[in-house]
């Protein structure tokens, strides 16, 4: 992966995390929106804006990566990458959910909603997690075609 494309990656994952978390009140009940330049961070329209337009980023990013990994030869996923593999899917599909949700004549039973929105928060955390760890271990995303 190109260097300026992880690097955008990257950033983007850190703007729709923040963006994320900003739907909860956290910002706003630590102080940590009262910082000079974080003041955003507690505005949930500013937050719910940011987030749809970096997702909108991260699933051309992601749909790019899916693209190129199709059409290369040779490697195949190690167990790391299957793993964030799987909960990116989960995330794309319950942050999809959501969206629909929220379009007018859209009816979901509260019990949904919450289930959709755990599905997401966990499966954040999680990858989160597994990034970490492939990180710590220098897991990479594709093993060598010899071995």
């Amino acid at each position: 992966m190109n260097p300026l494309f992880r690097t955008l990656f990257r950033v983007n994952m850190l703007f729709l995390a923040l963006s994320g978390v900003g739907h909860m009140p956290i910002f706003k009940r630590y102080y940590i929106a009262d910082i000079p330049g974080f003041g955003w961070l507690a505005e949930f329209h500013i937050t719910l804006a940011v987030h749809y337009l970096t997702a909108a980023l991260f699933l051309a990013m992601a749909a790019w990566l899916v693209t190129t990994r199709l059409l290369e030869k040779g490697g195949s996923l190690t167990a790391a990458a299957r793993v964030k593999t799987g909960l990116y899917a989960a995330i794309i599909a319950s942050g999809g959910l959501l969206v629909i949700k929220n379009l007018k004549g859209v009816y979901m039973p509260a019990a949904a909603i919450t289930t959709l929105d755990l599905i997401h928060l966990f499966g954040v955390f999680a990858l989160g997690a597994a990034a970490l760890v492939a990180a710590i271990k220098g897991t990479g995303w594709i093993r060598s075609a010899e071995g």
